[in-house]
């Protein structure tokens, strides 16, 4: 056997392995993403169908263009006496049930943070930004 012939036969190989691994990696990757998109949009529709009215409302906030850039949001009562320097998001109590549960099951799953400053008696959230940005869209 000639080295001629061996090299043209390990080139050959180490070709074919290094395409099959490239083909392999690259369709693993399509098939990956299209899981990920399918599982984040069961997530999201389930999320809509157990949190429909308040998910709503917050969608029509974020899409105000008052608001589009706001991320932080108060839990008040109609009852209580609020001053608040400028325009801010707001979610009563009196008009979703069970609102502060609903926020805590949002905030367990990492779509948004609870911002509550020390001393202060008003409850204060922040949108993370993937959610705002699936809340606008």
């Amino acid at each position: 056997m000639d080295y001629m012939s061996m090299a043209i036969g390990f080139l050959a190989g180490t070709a074919t392995g290094a395409a099959g691994t490239y083909f392999g990696n690259k369709y693993t990757d399509i098939r990956k993403a299209k899981e990920s998109k399918k599982t984040e949009e069961s997530f999201y529709k389930k999320l809509w169908n157990e949190h429909e009215k308040l998910l709503s409302e917050m969608k029509s906030d974020l899409s105000n263009p008052d608001f589009s850039y706001h991320r932080e949001f108060y839990v008040l009562s109609k009852s209580w006496m609020f001053n608040a320097s400028g325009p801010h998001l707001s979610y009563y109590l009196e008009e979703h049930d069970s609102l502060e549960q609903q926020l805590k099951s949002l905030a367990a799953k990492g779509l948004i943070i609870d911002v509550t400053e020390f001393g202060k008696n008003v409850t204060k959230y922040q949108f993370t930004d993937q959610f705002a940005e699936h809340l606008k869209s």
